[in-house]
């Protein structure tokens, strides 16, 4: 389709047949919203423009960060229903007041046999909301396991933990795991290195990229069991 579209677009001299190409990724956010949870996902993957378009949305015209940075979003949560890819942010008191709000919830109509949905940290709380974690396990930030547990989610104290098109990461820096689990299940193995190496510390490619690979296949579990299929 991606190809199709980019003969389509040369002949005719336009971008809208380029556009429809483009795989849809939906962030997820609300106020309260943890800064380095939603910013590092949305700057690594706004880098391409090629193969995606990122997008944050919200209940509200703009939201505000935990630590009061405001920003505009880009669309209404219930537009995530169409996207290609939805990933939720997190925030210690923003999920709270996210799942509180009657309209949040009630605007999602996801489907994970169609769509990779992830989640960072307590961001899995919406997962669970939704009826998404089948298994129910998932991981999360470690200061919010116990809580998560309390739900009846079998929590697996790792920092991603994959079902099929369904994932969650545990702590701030494993958006970045999220981030090439995603890429990866969509575009391939090549994809996730180009998009990840322009944020990985210098001199420390090869050992971000094998840890990196390491925790992507130790991720996939089986059901209700814990154990890594991979």
């Amino acid at each position: 389709m991606r190809i199709l579209a980019r003969i389509i677009a040369a002949f005719c001299g336009c971008d809208v047949a380029w556009e429809f190409a483009l795989k849809n990724i939906a962030l997820v956010s609300f106020d309260q919203f943890t800064d380095i949870d939603l910013f590092l996902m949305w700057d690594i993957l706004g880098r391409n423009k090629q193969d995606w378009h990122v997008r944050i949305l919200a209940t509200t015209p703009t939201v505000t960060s935990a630590h009061g940075l405001s920003i505009p979003v880009h669309g209404h949560v219930s537009q995530a229903n169409h996207a290609d890819a939805v990933l939720f942010a997190s925030g210690k008191q923003g999920i709270p007041a996210a799942l509180a709000n009657p309209e949040f919830l009630t605007s999602f109509q996801l489907d994970s046999s169609r769509q990779y949905i992830g989640s960072i940290c307590a961001g899995a709380f919406v997962l669970q909301r939704l009826g998404l974690l089948s298994p129910l396990q998932a991981t999360t930030h470690p200061e919010a396991q116990m809580a998560l547990l309390a739900t009846g989610v079998e929590v697996i104290d790792k920092p991603l933990v994959c079902q099929a098109k369904v994932a969650t990461a545990g702590g701030c820096l494993a958006a970045v795991y999220l981030v090439g689990w995603l890429i990866e299940s969509m575009f391939g193995v090549q994809k996730r290195h180009e998009t990840l190496r322009p944020v990985l510390p210098a001199g420390q490619h090869a050992l971000y990229e094998s840890l990196i690979t390491q925790t992507m296949k130790e991720a996939t579990f089986n059901a209700g069991v814990g154990q890594s299929v991979l």
